[in-house]
This record gives structure tokens, sequence and C-alpha cells, in this order.
């Protein structure tokens, strides 16, 4: 009897069973298919119209849209590796939304984009040729290569410039991702951008705080005692801080402040509120600025690219 029952239960497993695996694998081959095959197309939209593009040009047209020209080479084949990972890691995530879609916008991709039709506008004649050939041999060095953690792509977020440590997603955005851990950014405080300081008179900086919070609580003379950090990840960005009544986040009050980043100190100087900002951006990933200057010292793009994301690998997938 027992018998009887066992084979009726494995029956009845593999029949609910095996067509659910068949189907999941069927939709992971064709996710995968999608991409090593890059079996889609990109366009974008200029005056209205669609412009169809190679997956390339979007590259190239990503990579000068989001660092500077004058960057080593080294970077910029970092940032084209990052570019192409994540756009490639948007795109199977709009097709697990979509499995219908094979043609994706550039404002679909999440990462700022410039036509190549204008890029001599954007350079200045000028340098146009220069910049174009060093960009294209950015994208074309390092065709097919993307950043894996455990097989999967990643998603290479970057930034501008750190505050000497890079933070931790877990912290920051209260995820786990093993690959965006705090590391060090040196080099970031030598950065033009690093140190950002703004002073601004208590009754200006309290009409401006009020244009956003209307019902805020806080006055000249109590301003420094209710307008106090709550707290920092361990790079010292500010996670918390309270404003009068109630507490926002430190990126929405960095935002609200017009302030470069959220690592950021408040102080009182000779009754005016002054702001002492380090870095720009949200801090996790790579610092573009801090790539820079690892390529100058000498270091790879793989170098510097295994050093912001921990534990990755770069594969190389095959391209049309």
């Amino acid at each position: 009897m027992k018998k009887i029952l066992y084979k009726g239960l494995i029956v009845c497993i593999t029949v609910l069973l095996v067509p659910f695996l068949l189907t999941t694998l069927i939709a992971r081959q064709h996710k995968a298919d999608l991409i090593n095959d890059m079996d889609f197309t990109i366009y974008y939209e200029i005056n209205g119209e669609k412009k169809e593009i190679s997956f390339d040009e979007y590259l190239l047209g990503v990579v000068a849209a989001n660092m500077p020209a004058g960057y080593h080479m080294d970077a910029l084949k970092a940032q084209a590796v990052i570019a192409r990972t994540y756009s490639l890691y948007n795109i199977r995530l709009l097709y697990e939304k979509n499995p219908s879609q094979e043609s994706f916008s550039t404002s679909e991709l999440g990462l700022s984009y410039i036509g190549l039709d204008m890029l001599e506008q954007f350079w200045g004649s000028d340098n146009y040729q220069e910049y174009f050939s060093k960009f294209e041999n950015a994208v074309y060095a390092t065709k097919g290569e993307v950043l894996v953690y455990d097989g999967e792509l990643i998603l290479p977020v970057f930034f501008d410039t750190g505050s000497g440590f890079t933070r931790s997603a877990s912290e920051a955005w209260g995820i786990d991702i093993p690959y965006l851990v705090s590391v060090p950014s040196k080099q970031d405080v030598t950065s033009t951008n690093y140190l950002r300081i703004k002073e601004f008179p208590l009754s200006e900086f309290i009409a401006a705080l009020k244009v956003y919070y209307p019902d805020i609580n806080l006055s000249e003379g109590d301003f420094f005692e209710k307008v106090r950090i709550e707290s920092r990840d361990s790079a010292g960005y500010v996670l918390k801080i309270n404003i009068g009544d109630f507490s926002v986040s430190g990126e929405e009050f960095a935002k609200v402040t017009g302030l470069p980043s959220n690592h950021f100190y408040i102080e009182n100087y000779e009754g005016n509120v002054r702001i002492i900002c380090n870095g720009s951006g949200h801090g996790i990933g790579l610092s573009q600025y801090g790539a820079n200057a690892m390529a100058k010292e000498g270091s790879s793009y793989r170098e510097i690219l295994e050093h912001y994301y921990t534990g990755v690998d770069l594969t190389t997938i095959s391209e049309k």
C-alpha cells in the first residue's frame, strides 16, 4: 500500500513540477538568447521621430554623455563596460515585464544618452575628431565585455566623486548586494568636486525649507537645536536628518537644499547656516573621478572595475 502511495506521489509531483520547470527553463533560455544573441533593437526619438541605432552607437553615446572626454582611456573603457552591462541588465528586466518586447528606447535603459549627430556640437568642432576616436576606441576595445557576479549581470551603478570611501548598498538602500560594498576611493579627495561649502542667512534658509515643508516648525532661535543629523552610514553619508518635528532622508535634504551629495555637515557660522558637503553623487559603486585617478596611476580598466565592484568577473558575450 505504501509503495502505491509513494508511486502516486511521485507521479503527481512529476506531472505538476516538470511543466513548471520546463516553462522556467524555456523563459530563462529565451532571456539568455535575447542577451547573448543581441536579438533586439534600440532606438532614440529626435524631433518626434524614432531612429534605430546599433548597440555600439548607443554605448558610444552613453559613455560620451556620462564621462568627461579628458579622462584616461582606461577610465573610459571601464565606463564602456559599465554602460554595456547596465543596459543589458535593464533590457533583461524590461523583457521580464513584457516578454514580447524586442525594441527598446534609449530613455528606457536608464542612462543618459547623447545622439552621435549631437557630439560635434557637444564637444566643439576643434575636439570632435579626437574625442570621437577616443570614445569609439573605448567601446570597441571592450567589445562584448560585461560584468557578472555568480554568472549573472550586475547592476553597475556609478557616481561622479566620492568622499574617500564608497557606500555599501545594504546601508544606503537596505538591500544586501554583495558586489556593492564600501571600498576605499582615496583619490577622490583631490577632486575639485570633493568639497563644497555653502553659507546661508538663517532666515533665508528657513524660508527656503518652508517652500518644501510648509508645516515645518522652526525659528531662528531654535534652528540649530531642531535641525540635526540623526544617523549616518559607515562612509559618513547622512541617512536621516531631523527638521523640526519630523525627519527626512539625507538624499531628500540634499536635493531640497541643492547639495551635490548627502555626505554633509551643518554648523552655526557666525549666525549663518554653513553646510560642508563632500563628494558628488550617491556614493555607491564606481567613483568616476577615482577610476580616472587609478587609470592615471597605471591601473587597467579591469583592475578599476574589480576594485569598485567586489567579487565580480569580467566576461565576454557575443555581439552581432
